[in-house]
């Protein structure tokens, strides 16, 4: 389960003042707003960094400079737990290259880079516009959908099933595991979870390893590393790691988009007419909506804003508080096709910096092209209340949306 039944003891030197009752997997205090959440936690303290009983006991760093140096600074920050629990989600969670840190990450991250950069993703574009295109056509016509089960849980999921060579069919199992790390439903342990997906994906790097196919699961078999092969259990921890990140983020990312312009009937009207906006339509949504909170693990005892964070502590960087903290971006919460400059870290920073932000970027540009040519202005179903969920990467509960029959 995300929190454990009884919550951790403050350490004997953390004051008072940096405790606080927050629970990244249920931020929810008196409203179901993700971001809301973060930004009353913020404000909440003068402090750049807290302390929380829950989930093990934690650190959250709260300041934007803060963040920046616990993803970038991996002589104090490692990479080698970045869930919490640390003894539960975090031993469980040690795929690569996102569990090494620099510079002995750098060549498996190259086999990521190798694949998931533009120049490979691109030639995908005429696939994810014929499904984008279909799955829209399969509710135009009737005047409704629900958007997080009918369309965001399946463009960028079906997408990346295309990416990896594996059937469509097996994506409510993959998925209910991915969810088990990102935002736990307490169906199984975080240890079970990867046991299930090193029992699939295992014997799917065997049957691929030597062979001529063209997929990412191959293309990782065939990965070298200082001048090796890749061995089995190295293939298959980054294996899974692409999973895992690949059946998750964009799927909410796409969700909370919807959401925030269903009820923006002014950013619709322009949207609808205008297409030379939608790079800024697609970097402001990334700067108003970032939705990861990643850890990391103290490598050595280090003096944060006038306390000692200790070897092994787990502090969690939520890259929410980046983007809506108002020294970073004036009036954060707006959504601003205008803005000069847009601060954010929604694809983290340093050396883990998210390589699937590239076939992100394609997915939504696609997706804001061929919905508007069909569904140029629509809104949330009266009488519905909107929750999101907490946790390492967050989302949105299923929620509805409706416009006008005759389009």
């Amino acid at each position: 389960m995300a929190e454990q039944a009884v919550l951790a003891s403050p350490p004997s030197d953390v004051p008072a003042d940096r405790i606080v009752d927050f629970d990244i997997y249920n931020p929810f205090k008196g409203q179901n707003d993700l971001h809301v959440a973060w930004m009353a936690l913020r404000e909440s303290t003068p402090h750049a960094v807290v302390w929380t009983p829950h989930n093990g006991g934690h650190w959250i760093a709260l300041d934007p400079e803060l963040i920046a140096n616990v993803f970038g600074d991996s002589d104090r920050f490692s990479s080698f737990n970045v869930l919490v629990p640390k003894e539960t989600a975090g031993e469980a969670y040690h795929f690569i290259p996102l569990s090494l840190d620099p510079p002995e990450h750098r060549p498996y991250r190259k086999i990521l880079n190798d694949n998931l950069y533009s120049s490979s993703v691109n030639p995908l574009e005429p696939k994810v516009r014929a499904l984008t295109a279909s799955l829209i056509d399969n509710f135009v016509a009737n005047g409704r959908c629900d958007f997080v089960t009918e369309f965001a849980e399946q463009l960028p999921l079906r997408v990346f099933m295309q990416l990896v060579d594996l059937p469509t069919e097996h994506l409510p199992v993959l998925k209910q595991l991915a969810d088990q790390f990102t935002r736990p439903d307490g169906s199984m342990t975080p240890a079970e979870a990867t046991t299930r997906f090193m029992e699939y994906v295992g014997p799917i790097l065997n049957e691929r390893r030597g062979s001529d196919r063209s997929d990412l699961l191959t293309a990782i078999t065939r990965g070298e590393v200082f001048g090796r092969p890749l061995t089995d259990d190295e293939a298959l921890r980054m294996a899974i790691q692409v999973m895992v990140g690949g059946l998750d983020t964009v799927v909410n990312f796409m969700s909370f988009t919807i959401q925030l312009l269903a009820q923006a009937p002014d950013i619709q009207d322009r949207l609808a007419s205008d297409r030379s906006i939608y790079s800024a339509a697609i970097n402001e949504a990334l700067r108003r909506l970032p939705l990861v909170s990643s850890g990391r693990e103290l490598r050595v005892d280090t003096e944060v804003d006038g306390v000692i964070l200790r070897k092994g502590d787990m502090i969690i960087a939520p890259t929410e508080l980046v983007a809506l903290n108002p020294r970073m971006n004036e009036d954060p919460l707006r959504y601003d096709l205008n803005r000069k400059v847009r601060n954010h870290s929604v694809f983290g920073s340093g050396a883990h910096t998210c390589p699937g932000q590239f076939l992100a970027r394609l997915e939504m540009k696609i997706f804001l092209e061929e919905w508007f040519d069909r569904i140029p202005s629509f809104e949330l179903e009266p009488g519905q209340v909107l929750r999101h969920r907490g946790g390492i990467v967050g989302g949105c509960e299923p929620f509805i949306i409706r416009w006008p029959r005759r389009q």
